[in-house]
């Protein structure tokens, strides 16, 4: 069922390191205050990001051996203190117009994800951690960023300009398929550029790479965003085609009967 896909509410999260040897991220001795620095560099990331109201229209194409599906959603998302509403609904193909999803993120706790399928006239909750569209999951692409404690590995160069390491491991009590990542992010705007992911053993399950970064009035974004499924053994490519930022989005636009009302209009 393509309910699954309307997870890919907030797809500005990629971000990594270096290959890490024997099948793992790197590691070696603490940093002094290097979970304080790693944790500050997400934060600041993250404020960069926000933005009280967003529409984003974003098309996925995910290639495997001779199969190719493509998809284009549209994402609306508001931001208020410590939770985010996002509504998504797919706009193609049209035969799957009728699907809409609201994710709601709350610091601290886990996402809740409902999806409404018009044709069967009801709602499904659905967890972040299964696999979705091209094999990634709800979690990945939402980012659930505080699901995981950051620490501060170190300086690199990035195609010629400074840029910062940072990987991140689940913390105590939260579950993901994610259990550690790396990230290489540009240092004098914060954007992402590589993200690794790595399960509970340490096996390198898939990497984002930020391909072309674009720029508008909230400023520099990964426009295009290149994904390696390494269990799954396929590539999805993630392009942000608009972004806009409106003065408002009412309470109703993020609730059940907003979503029904979506969906019920692509039968």
């Amino acid at each position: 069922m393509r309910s699954v896909l309307l997870a890919v509410a907030v797809l500005f999260v990629f971000g990594c390191s270096d290959p890490p040897p024997a099948g793992g991220p790197a590691s070696g001795p603490r940093q002094p205050n290097a979970a304080d620095r790693g944790d500050e560099l997400i934060a600041d990331f993250r404020k960069r990001d926000a933005a009280p109201f967003r529409k984003t229209r974003v098309r996925l194409t995910t290639t495997e051996g001779d199969k190719q599906e493509v998809f284009e959603v549209d994402v609306w998302r508001k931001q208020s203190g410590n939770e985010t509403r996002t509504l998504s609904q797919i706009i193609k193909p049209v035969e799957d117009t009728d699907l809409a999803s609201l994710a709601v993120e709350v610091e601290g706790q886990p996402t809740k994800t409902t999806t409404y399928v018009a044709s069967r006239e009801e709602f499904r909750e659905t967890d972040t951690n299964k696999m979705f569209f091209g094999g990634l999951t709800a979690g990945e692409l939402l980012g659930e960023w505080d699901k995981f404690d950051f620490e501060f590995v170190g300086e690199k160069e990035l195609d010629g300009r400074r840029g910062f390491e940072v990987k991140g491991t689940l913390k105590p009590g939260r579950s993901g398929v994610v259990y550690m990542m790396t990230i290489l992010m540009r240092a004098d705007d914060l954007v992402p550029v590589e993200l690794k992911l790595y399960d509970s053993t340490e096996r390198h399950i898939r990497t984002y790479r930020v391909v072309e970064v674009k720029t508008d009035q909230r400023g520099p974004y990964p426009a295009r965003t290149e994904v390696e499924n390494l269990v799954y053994k396929n590539r999805t490519v993630i392009e942000v085609l608009n972004r806009e930022f409106p003065d408002n989005l009412d309470d109703s636009f993020f609730t059940r009967d907003k979503l029904k009302e979506i969906a019920a209009g692509g039968k």
